[in-house]
């Protein structure tokens, strides 16, 4: 069982880190109007401002510690079930 949840963690941490990336260059895109500034778009990291950069960054990066976090619990909870 603790393997298949370790499995099952991974895939779904992979799959909610996909969805939120999605989600927050979405908000981004709705509360700027711009495409935001990732290696998808090259083209908008290199006119970013410092700013802006820097603010999707700590968002970014916040919301995948948020997903990380929230899967690894969910995983620990599915593990000790079996």
């Amino acid at each position: 069982m603790k393997l298949l949840a370790k499995v099952l963690g991974t895939a779904v941490s992979i799959a909610a880190g996909l969805l939120g990336a999605k989600l927050i260059g979405s908000i981004w895109k709705g509360a700027t109007g711009e495409n935001p500034p990732t290696p998808a778009n090259p083209e908008v990291q290199q006119r970013a401002t410092l700013g802006k950069a820097l603010a999707f960054a700590a968002i970014s990066g916040a919301s995948a510690a948020i997903i990380q976090a929230m899967t690894k619990r969910w995983t620990g909870k599915l593990s000790h079930k079996g």
